[in-house]
């Protein structure tokens, strides 16, 4: 009798879990810090400077196609600082052709990494040290940025008095394992650091995406700008957290009508890529534990009740109710589940046909999920670009 009520108040949880979910998807739908480039965030007569910093390193592929569509921004004063973080192709070269034909263009190069330093976030270091705007943009060389992008975003973060604004990409996914892994990933991210929670400053819930960094000068002199986070492996949740725990004012929004961006084409660098996040993302590591059994509790006991229950029930002819009552509770939270993830999927423009395939999504999450808290605990290292880290730090 025990496990019976036990089992009907976790099915019945799970059915409410998901039921909930529909309403988030429908308020991101609607709500204002969904940004689109259609002017519903004008700017002031006197928009501020920005300076777009750009740090760079073996880019030579993308960095032509980043300041092409940075460069068609209508935004009415903005510079570009591409910061050449010892590249071994053309990088520089690329740049300097597309210098000697818009004057917003600049070049520098670092030549060497300073002891306690990580790469990309010495590059943004020395950018913002040559940049004369009142506002500081940082962007991936592999993002791509719509025309009226930046004006969206410096009008809501101006309007809504933002210090600091992050946005959330559309994820390119073209190959079977991103459109297999990516949405189920970026949705376990998106769950736990909530825009409306991280835009509320009575919360402590911070998050940034420093794919896409937007925040005011003396904001981010007055928390030490990225020396403060010189060593952090996921230096862009370190700065979120400088900046909110400062008492500026952070927000984040979607930006998937702004600019978009292709994360990682391989397995192997999902896998990576996915480790290195999620071992830094939390205050702690074993903050993945809950997140590993919340994943397994509502994401695969729905496929578990349905063949368990249903086996059990044929077996008996169908002539048990409590059998036939937990197979159709089964039935239910599948039914609710999926309708709920091709909602999530169209959002983020996947392709929801992979969704007969989200058992096995699950079971590799889970897998990046322990060797993320493998990571976090210092029991492995982590590779990125070419350097090993041990518990966030660099080794040698």
């Amino acid at each position: 009798m025990t496990g019976t009520i036990l089992l009907s108040v976790a099915g019945g949880l799970v059915l409410l879990v998901w039921a909930s979910r529909h309403l988030t998807i429908s308020r991101i739908g609607s709500t204002q810090d969904t940004l689109r480039p259609d002017g519903s965030w004008p700017l002031p007569d006197d928009a501020p400077k920005v300076s777009v910093i750009v740090p760079a390193k073996d880019e030579e592929a993308n960095i032509g196609e980043c300041l092409a569509t940075l460069l068609a921004q209508d935004y009415p004063d903005f510079e570009i600082i591409v910061v050449d973080d010892r590249s071994r192709d053309r990088t520089a070269d690329a740049v300097r052709r597309a210098a000697a034909t818009d004057a917003r263009v600049r070049l520098v190069q670092v030549q060497a990494l300073p002891d306690g330093w990580f790469g990309k976030t010495h590059a943004m270091h020395v950018g913002a040290a040559e940049a004369a705007g009142q506002w500081l943009l940082f962007v991936d060389a592999d993002c791509r940025q719509a025309p009226g992008g930046l004006r969206a975003a410096m009008g809501y973060t101006l309007a809504r008095g933002g210090d600091m604004l992050s946005l959330w990409p559309l994820l390119e996914m073209h190959s079977f394992t991103e459109n297999l892994l990516q949405p189920l990933l970026g949705s376990i991210l998106g769950l736990y650091f909530r825009p409306q929670w991280v835009n509320d400053p009575r919360r402590r819930a911070a998050f940034a995406n420093g794919q896409f960094i937007l925040i005011r000068r003396n904001a981010y002199e007055a928390v030490g700008g990225h020396a403060v986070v010189r060593s952090a492996l996921v230096e862009d949740i370190a700065l979120a957290r400088a900046v909110k725990g400062a008492g500026h004012r952070l927000l984040n929004a979607m930006g998937f009508d702004l600019f978009r961006t292709r994360m990682y084409d391989r397995f192997s660098g999902i896998w990576r890529g996915w480790t290195r996040i999620f071992s830094s993302a939390f205050r702690s590591p074993w903050t993945i534990l809950p997140v590993m059994l919340l994943v397994t509790l509502f994401s695969l006991s729905p496929y578990a009740l349905t063949v368990v229950a249903g086996a059990m029930a044929w077996r008996a002819g169908w002539a048990d109710a409590r059998l036939n009552a937990a197979a159709a509770l089964g039935l239910a939270q599948l039914a609710l589940m999926l309708s709920v993830l091709v909602r999530y999927n169209r959002m983020v423009r996947a392709k929801p046909i992979y969704l007969v395939l989200y058992p096995v999504s699950v079971l590799v999450v889970l897998g990046i999920l322990a060797d993320a808290l493998a990571t976090g605990l210092g029991l492995k290292t982590v590779s990125w670009r070419g350097t090993a880290y041990r518990k966030g730090r660099r080794i040698e």
